[in-house]
């Protein structure tokens, strides 16, 4: 190393300020190196395994807590409550959501009167009214498909 000399007597290394960090941290590793080889290590109290079971037992049969989960009558009748209300709200938004139930069990009934009204009285309503078509006769499918597309329920009813 080359040592310079200074304007007030002192000299210092070529580099001695760049490289003083890293002296200084292998400084620290060793010594913390030579005071774990020194240490056996970890160590364990005397009889630690002897004694660890009964320990172990001893902290969890002598500690029994009871918590009551209803500790007063008023939670018991507030939680009662609160659940009335999200179950009567749950139904009440349930039958507003879903609207498509109603106009169902509407097409039903009328499906259902349809089919209770006798072929032979829808032929002569058709008949008296003139509504004979010139084309061959239809099936009773087509016929049926006539008289659903083109008459409402009220008017059927009416015509009886």
């Amino acid at each position: 190393m080359d040592e310079k000399l200074t304007e007030s007597g002192f000299t210092t290394p070529d580099n001695y300020f760049s490289e003083l960090g890293n002296a200084i941290q292998a400084k620290v590793v060793t010594e913390r190196l030579k005071a774990v080889a020194a240490s056996d290590g970890y160590s364990v109290p005397e009889n630690y395994f002897e004694q660890l079971q009964a320990s172990i037992l001893n902290k969890t049969t002598k500690e029994k807590k009871v918590l009551r989960l209803w500790r007063s009558g008023l939670l018991k009748y507030a939680s009662a409550a609160c659940f009335v209300i999200l179950s009567a709200t749950g139904f009440y938004f349930y039958d507003i959501l879903q609207p498509h139930k109603k106009t169902v069990y509407r097409d039903f009934a009328t499906e259902q009167l349809l089919y209770d009204i006798d072929e032979q009285v829808i032929i002569d309503h058709i008949q008296a009214n003139d509504l004979q078509q010139t084309k061959p006769s239809p099936t009773e499918v087509a016929l049926e498909n006539y008289i659903l597309n083109n008459y409402t329920q009220s008017d059927i009813a009416s015509g009886l």
